[in-house]
């Protein structure tokens, strides 16, 4: 409960101050509204080109471009005249939700369920007593683009790259209606956490984006628009 009502607070304070990627905002609020279950760091996926040290440097990176959406030739190019050091890479990711369990059973769900709605890299941990799933997709990409402040690709490649990127992007993001309408089965079957919506007014969160189709475990016909 300690650990759910932390996560649920710190959730709270990113949504109110702009820090949580809004179109999974409301997949969020769903997940955490599950009785068992909360969220950590998620992403709604992303595209962009990163200056890294060296490749896989995360901490010391530098994004001179990222978007939760497909990008344009020309912000790309715009974002290239920033380069200083290091190695340039355009990047595109698929969106990731990390998700806590309070049991095994719950665990072995969340895993079942990221699967059955096309993630197939959904993953299960055990973190210090923590049984952790990780829901993610397979669309990851990586080109390098140049190095040292000096792009080494022409704009026919960099067009290219962009365009694969923005599609891979589209397809992952794509799931994210599947993903969604599997979480609210899976909250008929274990039931709202009273903790989130104590919290959620609390916070004065705005509720209306989870209740965006009743259920029948709630409020009757699933199929129906409230």
């Amino acid at each position: 409960m300690k650990a759910k009502r932390e996560a649920l607070e710190s959730l709270f304070r990113a949504i109110k101050d702009g820090r949580v990627d809004g179109d999974i905002v409301d997949l969020l609020l769903l997940i955490n509204s599950i009785r068992g279950i909360h969220t950590t760091s998620s992403c709604s996926g992303r595209i962009g080109i990163i200056e890294e040290p060296s490749p896989g440097a995360k901490p010391l990176s530098r994004w001179l471009l990222k978007a939760h959406r497909p990008i344009e030739l020309e912000e790309a190019r715009e974002a290239l005249k920033s380069a200083k050091e290091g190695l340039i890479f355009l990047k595109s990711q698929p969106p990731i939700f990390h998700v806590v369990a309070e049991d095994p059973e719950r665990a072995k769900k969340l895993h079942a369920l990221g699967l059955a709605s096309g993630f197939k890299y959904t993953t299960f941990k055990v973190i210090s007593s923590r049984y952790l799933v990780e829901i993610n997709a397979t669309e990851y990409l990586t080109t390098p683009l140049g190095k040292e402040g000096k792009v080494l690709v022409d704009d026919e490649y960099l067009r290219f790259a962009i365009e694969v990127g923005n599609s891979m992007l589209k397809r992952s993001k794509g799931r994210l209606s599947r993903l969604d309408e599997n979480f609210r089965k899976l909250k008929e079957e274990l039931g709202e956490d009273g903790l989130f919506y104590e919290l959620a007014e609390e916070f004065g969160i705005d509720l209306t984006g989870i209740k965006r189709f009743k259920t029948s475990f709630e409020w009757g016909d699933a199929n129906e628009e409230s």
